[in-house]
Parts: C-alpha cells; structure tokens; sequence
C-alpha cells in the first residue's frame, strides 16, 4: 500500500472517529434536554396539584445564605424552585447546584434546600452536629446541658439569640426528636432553613418543611420583638 493511501485511509479513520464522538454529544445532550423537559413538566403538574408556584430557574434564592454551600464552588444556580404558603408560613424549596475544581477534575455538588419565612429578621445562627473533626476545628457556643454540647455544633455572632432560641426546653426537644438528630438548620435573615447533599426530592420534602415549622414552633415570640 502506498503511503499516500495509508495516508488517506488514517484520514478516514480520524473522520469517522471524530464524527462519532460529534454523534455521541448530540446524543447525550438530546438525552439530557429531554429528561430536563420531561422533569419541568413534573414538576408543573406537582406544583399545580399541590398549590405552589414554580419555576425551572430562579438565581434569586441564591442571596439566601451567606454561608456553606451557597458560598463555595462556581457556576451557582438554582432549579426547580417552589414557592408558596405552608401551616401559614412562606415556603420555598428548590435544587440548588455548584461546582468546584475544572477540566476532568470538575465535580457537580447538588443540594436540597427548604426554607420558611420568619417573623423578622435575625442574626445567622447555624445549628450542625458535632464530629471528631468539627470539635477541634474551632470553639462555638456552649450551653449547661453537656449532652447537648456533645451532640450539636452552635454557630452565631449573637449569643443573645442563640440562648433565646436554643433554651432549655428547645435542647430536650432537640436531643429527642430524630429529625432534629438528622438534619442541619440555619437561622439566617428572614429564613429558616434546612438542606441536605442531593437533588430536590418532592416525594419528601414536606417531611422538611413540617421540621422547619416545627423548629420555628419552639422560638418564644419575645425573639422577633428585639
């Protein structure tokens, strides 16, 4: 074979490798779309039947929080966000996704977050569950019940409204209840919100919401006076 044949045929080969490949992306972005079609339509249907607004896109609740995870990664955005009223409260959910790193080293993150409406608006108060790295990473707010120190991770620049939250009543609760052993909360402006690592599940998201107003229950209304 002649090399100029040889040529012609590695020519060939790289065109219909190259037109695969183009092939193989139109696919999976057809793929992709059609799934993020089939989802808005779901989730329209979902917010329909159940009294919510919705949109497919919204970056507006991206100002929510200040803090972890709405202050790391890149390409921040938030999808599939409801809105509406909830046991007399202002309710919002939606999927919230970053990502961090780039090139093959690119990770997508994906959280769940639900928030309800306060009162008034109050300093960040961040409730998390203590770990053997989060007790030596920094000191936070201590309170007289140790078993509760063990267990939850208290973070403000308000001790005055960590204490007039978290009062002695609220810590037996938060020691009982399992979805106050399971979930992390934030006071934060005017919301009170939870999230959890993962995609926006509407099958359960309620059972957050009904935590939140439940977590809000507990506030004695001295709080929102000051």
């Amino acid at each position: 074979m002649s090399e100029s044949a040889s040529g012609l045929i590695v020519a060939i080969m790289m065109l219909v490798c190259f037109g695969s490949l183009v092939a193989v992306m139109v696919l999976i972005f057809y793929v992709q779309r059609r799934a993020r079609q089939a989802r808005i339509r779901y989730c329209q249907g979902w917010a329909a039947h159940h009294g919510f607004q919705y949109w497919p896109e919204d970056l507006s609740v991206l100002g929510m929080s200040s803090q972890a995870p709405f202050s790391v990664g890149h390409s921040r955005t938030a999808m599939d966000v409801f809105r509406g009223k909830y046991r007399g409260l202002h309710l919002h959910f939606f999927h919230y996704r970053y990502r961090t790193g780039s090139g093959k080293n690119q990770r997508t993150h994906d959280w769940q977050v639900v928030a309800v409406s306060l009162p008034a608006a109050r300093p960040l108060l961040d409730i998390d569950h203590e770990n053997f790295l989060s007790k030596r990473l920094g000191k936070d707010i201590d309170f007289e019940n140790q078993a509760f120190n063990d267990r939850y991770r208290v973070i403000s620049a308000s001790p005055r409204f960590a204490y007039d939250v978290i009062h002695p009543r609220t810590m037996e609760w938060m020691l009982s209840d399992y979805r106050a052993l399971a979930n992390r909360w934030r006071f934060e402006g005017p919301w009170l919100m939870t999230m959890r690592s993962g995609a926006l599940d509407l099958d359960h998201v309620m059972h957050f919401a009904d935590f939140l107003v439940d977590v809000r229950s507990q506030v004695p209304d001295h709080v929102w006076t000051y």
